[in-house]
């Protein structure tokens, strides 16, 4: 993938911890940024399929009680 030259103002803070890691790691700022943002995305990926499989676990269980309600509606007829 192309690489792209950006600037960014960042508190000094995350910064120095930006540094702490990169050294950490044997690897530059960049790289670290790179890996933050792949983070994040794969976050907010778990996050958003989390949310839907909740929500089809919801949708599901109505409707299984709706078949259920009918299921006992024609059995005691």
């Amino acid at each position: 993938m192309a690489k792209t030259k950006i600037t960014i103002s960042i508190d000094e803070d995350y910064v120095a911890k930006l540094d702490r890691v990169a050294q950490l790691k044997h690897s530059n700022r960049s790289n670290i940024i790179e890996e933050a943002i792949k983070f994040l995305e794969t976050k907010y990926i778990q996050q958003a399929l989390k949310y839907g499989y909740q929500t089809m676990a919801r949708e599901d269980r109505k409707a299984a009680e709706e078949y259920i309600k009918i299921a006992q509606e024609i059995l005691h007829e």
